[in-house]
């Protein structure tokens, strides 16, 4: 079974990383839900007020997993970016070839930032995206190697997540998730 770390930080995108653990959970991934707070915490609380208690603190995740997600919300990708851990994970990921994907503020603040998108075709939030080389614009964006997805903002959330379900498992998959959904034309 394939394995998700989903990365949430006071302030994440409501939005964003909930579509995300719900499409991927129904792809049949194995999700752990990890929070970037100080002191060992795992409740945060989402820019618009949902409250989630994260599996872990991201301090204590130290498996390798096969897709890390980062949701934006600028508060949320602020506390990404300042995350020693969360970086040297990125890089790991980076370094053995497996799949990042950020969302809305978190491509520019968080991958541009740290050097993890340079020239690689990239999307993000407007006003978010100084960082990112090759911007695209779009809702969705998938990097030439395959391994790096992002996202433009809130309403590409599905999108987004169905992508990196198609990355992890595949069409098939994806495409069964999409119309279970109602994400696709229906026959």
């Amino acid at each position: 079974m394939k394995q998700a770390l989903l990365v949430y930080a006071n302030g994440s995108e409501d939005i964003e990383i909930t579509a995300v653990a719900d499409v991927l959970s129904r792809g049949g991934l194995n999700i752990t839900k990890a929070a970037v707070a100080p002191n060992g915490a795992t409740e945060v609380k989402l820019a618009h007020g949902t409250r989630v208690l994260c599996d872990r603190n991201l301090e204590q995740c130290s498996e390798r997993y096969d897709v890390i997600v980062i949701p934006g919300g600028l508060k949320g990708a602020q506390a990404c970016q300042q995350s020693e851990k969360l970086r040297q994970m990125l890089k790991d990921q980076q370094d053995h070839s497996r799949l990042i994907a950020a969302i809305c503020a978190a491509p520019g603040f968080v991958l541009a930032h740290d050097g993890i998108i340079t020239t690689q075709r990239a999307t993000g939030y407007p006003g978010c995206t100084d960082g990112i080389g090759n911007c695209t614009g779009r809702g969705v964006e998938i990097s030439e190697d395959g391994l790096i997805i992002t996202g433009k903002g809130p309403a590409f959330s599905l999108q987004f997540a169905i992508a990196i379900l198609k990355a992890l498992e595949g069409p098939v998959i994806a495409q069964k998730v999409a119309a279970g959904m109602l994400l696709t034309p229906q026959n």
